[in-house]
C-alpha cells in the first residue's frame, strides 16, 4: 500500500509507496552485462519508479535559497540624475538711465513728514533676490550710491545676538501707497559686507510682482526722530 503526503507549501500531493513492502534484489556475484540490467529493471516495482519521478520534479519547483539570496543581498546602483543643476543666470542688461524720484513719490514721502531723500542703489533684480528660499534683496555695500546708515547703525548692524548679527527694523514704501515693515541686517556674502532686506520681503516681492531682470531703485528719507525709511521705485526691465 502506498501513502500520501500532501506539501502545503506549493500545494502539491505526492504518493509515497510503502517501502517496507519493496522487493530489493539481492546483488549476484559474477552477473554482469545488459542481462543483469534489465532483469534488475523488470524487477523493479513501478511504485518505485513513480515516487522517484515524483520527488524529482519536487525537487525542480524547490526554489535556490543561495542564489535567491545572492541575488538579494546585491547593491543597487545608484541613479544617475544627469548633469548638475546650474544656477539660473540674468541676462545682465544696464538701464540707460538714471531716473529722478517721481514727483507722486516725493509728495507721499512729504505727507510722511520726511526729508534728506538718497538714492541709495539702481540695480538690477537676480534670482537669489526673489527666491523664497534666500528671502532677501542683497545691497552690497561697496556698489551703494549712498551709505544710508548712520555711524550708531552701523555699529547696531556689526553687533551679534545669540551669535547672529543684529537687524533694525525699518519702514519701505512704493509709489502705488505700499507701506510696510522690514528688517535690515548686514551680512557676509561672499567676500563683501551686504545689507539685506529680510523680513517680510517674501511678502513684499508677491505684492509688488517682482521679476528677475528688472530694474529697481531704493532711496532713503528720514522721518520723526531721524527713524530710516525706505521708498521702493521699479523701473522695470529693458
Amino acid at each position: 500500500m502506498g501513502m500520501s503526503k500532501r506539501v502545503e507549501s506549493l500545494g502539491m500531493e505526492i504518493r509515497i509507496p510503502d517501502l517496507t513492502q519493496l522487493y530489493i534484489p539481492k546483488r549476484r556475484r559474477g552477473s554482469s552485462g545488459g542481462g543483469r540490467k534489465e532483469q534488475i529493471r523488470a524487477e523493479t516495482d513501478p511504485c518505485v519508479l513513480e515516487a522517484a519521478s515524483t520527488l524529482m520534479d519536487f525537487t525542480k519547483t524547490i526554489p535556490n535559497v543561495e542564489k535567491e539570496k545572492s541575488r538579494n543581498t546585491r547593491k543597487r546602483k545608484t541613479p544617475t540624475t544627469g548633469e548638475p543643476t546650474r544656477r539660473k543666470m540674468v541676462k545682465k542688461t544696464e538701464y540707460p538711465s538714471i531716473p529722478e524720484m517721481s514727483d507722486k513719490m516725493r509728495e507721499q514721502i512729504a505727507k510722511m513728514g520726511g526729508r534728506e531723500i538718497q538714492l541709495v542703489i539702481q540695480k538690477q533684480v537676480q534670482h537669489t533676490d526673489i527666491s523664497r528660499n534666500h528671502g532677501r534683496l542683497s545691497l552690497p555695500i561697496n556698489k551703494l550710491r549712498f551709505d544710508f546708515t548712520t555711524e550708531e547703525e552701523r555699529e547696531l548692524l556689526n553687533e551679534h545676538e545669540n551669535k547672529t548679527k543684529k537687524g533694525m527694523n525699518v519702514v519701505i514704501i512704493d509709489d502705488v501707497g505700499r507701506e510696510s515693515s522690514i528688517c535690515l541686517k548686514k551680512w557676509k556674502i561672499g567676500s563683501n559686507d551686504t545689507y539685506c532686506l529680510i523680513t517680510h520681503w517674501n511678502a513684499w516681492v508677491e505684492e509688488t510682482a517682482l521679476k528677475a531682470g528688472e530694474h529697481i531703485q531704493l532711496w532713503s528719507f528720514r522721518k520723526d526722530e531721524a527713524q530710516l525709511c525706505l521708498a521702493f521705485v521699479k523701473l522695470g526691465s529693458c
